[in-house]
């Protein structure tokens, strides 16, 4: 099994092999954006070129981006504690496209860094759930089946 440390240099070396710029994480204390305290998203360091305030040095980045939760929309606060996955202080991996590449691609490096580089079975089976009506429906599929031609 990775460690958390091996996993980040590994993602971060794969998108520099796809012409991704290396960006460092930005302070989980945002400066200079009055509508957040904390870095709550991968995206946040972004948000300017989002908007079109700012042109990026880069068309593809990569990055890592230590995130805080505490409260508040989308800060998952109610959910710390409650399962394996949300927690307060997190690291997101982030490879972005600013009018680059699109899905295609972003699909295509996803398959190829799990599958090539994290070696994940493909045949792994997968949970798959989603909510219809009042009813929980919950599906099981193995990777390889939620994309097509790979």
């Amino acid at each position: 099994m990775m460690t958390s440390a091996e996993i980040r240099k590994e993602f971060l070396a794969f998108f520099a092999s796809k012409k991704h710029h290396i960006v460092p994480s930005a302070p989980i204390v945002v400066k200079n954006d009055p509508t957040l305290l904390f870095t709550n998203a991968g995206m946040n360091q972004f948000k300017d070129y989002f908007l079109g305030n700012k042109k990026p040095e880069h068309k593809r980045i990569v990055d890592t981006q230590k995130c805080l939760r505490v409260s508040g929309k989308h800060n998952d606060l109610e959910e710390v504690g409650v399962d394996t996955y949300h927690h307060t202080m997190f690291e997101m991996l982030g490879n972005w496209s600013f009018g680059d590449y699109f899905k295609k691609d972003a699909i295509d490096w996803a398959w190829e860094l799990l599958i090539t580089e994290f070696n994940i079975d493909k045949n792994l089976p997968l949970l798959k759930a989603g909510v219809c009506g009042p009813n929980l429906i919950i599906k099981f599929k193995p990777l390889g089946a939620l994309l097509i031609n790979r």
